[in-house]
């Protein structure tokens, strides 16, 4: 029956009596479901309504994002032209990129990997944080399973968006690593806090072990493994391929060690989107 619908007479429904004990421990369990999943406090927020996605099986709550709007490090002027391509854009060709007002929080997976890991991620992360404007912090190592379609929110994690996972594997364990491909990195576009606007978060550079010990024990090997890890990580902030051998981000490894005018022009572009807001 609709609310809209008459019940004519003689045909009335008798309502069965509801135990009152039950009820009310009903309407607990209901409001700790929708408190637990952060429903209720996004329904009664007044400073607007939260977005909610679908995260494995699951209504989740878009993490907040900065509290004050404000940026963690000042924005990188563009002062080179050349080559760039972004992963994904927005509305009049704006980059979608990493919310400059939060910190790009990145753990390690440590199993498997090869001499010199540690400095390798930290030269990469610094490359790419001088290039971009974007804050970035380490949690540390993680345990985390290596899987391909990897979970944007993970409790292991706390709150937020999931931190970008340095990992190493090789093509046996994670095929996608087949062939020539030594690396990979991306992260998962996902919504903003609040309104249409679209972000990256949770995102994964997941490299050979075995290809990159190869690399690093060649003359020179440990330039050319950085360039391979800042290539990668770069395509986690949201920069795609081009087709100049002069840039980091040309599809093949080459003599290229260092960031091009193109990738630092690039780079700097997503570093200056807005902020996502609270």
């Amino acid at each position: 029956m609709t609310a809209s619908e008459i019940v004519p007479r003689g045909r009335e429904r008798h309502l069965p009596r509801v135990n009152p004990v039950l009820l009310v421990l009903l309407a607990l369990a209901v409001v700790g479901l929708l408190w637990s999943t952060g429903v209720l406090t996004t329904l009664f927020d007044i400073s607007g309504p939260r977005n909610i996605v679908w995260i494995d099986g699951r209504v989740t709550v878009v993490p907040a994002g900065s509290a004050d709007g404000q940026r963690l490090l000042p924005a990188v002027p563009v002062t080179t032209t050349g080559s760039y391509a972004f992963e994904h854009t927005g509305s009049a060709g704006v980059p979608v990129g990493y919310d400059p007002c939060v910190p790009i929080r990145y753990v390690t997976r440590p199993v498997g990997a090869p001499p010199e890991s540690d400095r390798l991620i930290a030269d990469a992360v610094a490359s790419v944080q001088g290039a971009t404007g974007l804050s970035f912090e380490s949690l540390g190592t993680t345990d985390e399973p290596l899987v391909e379609d990897r979970s944007p929110i993970q409790p292991r994690y706390g709150g937020g968006w999931a931190p970008v996972l340095f990992a190493w594997s090789d093509a046996t364990a994670s095929p996608e690593l087949g062939g020539e491909v030594v690396g990979v990195g991306g992260s998962d576009v996902v919504p903003a806090p609040r309104g249409d606007g679209s972000f990256l978060a949770a995102g994964r550079v997941l490299l050979d072990a075995p290809d990159l010990t190869t690399i690093l024990g060649r003359p020179g090997g440990y330039a050319s493994a950085r360039a391979i890890v800042t290539h990668e990580l770069a395509h986690v902030v949201g920069l795609d391929h081009v087709d100049d051998p002069t840039e980091l981000m040309a599809p093949r490894a080459g003599a290229v060690t260092e960031l091009g005018p193109g990738d630092r022009e690039g780079l700097a572009l997503i570093g200056q989107i807005a902020c996502a807001g609270s």
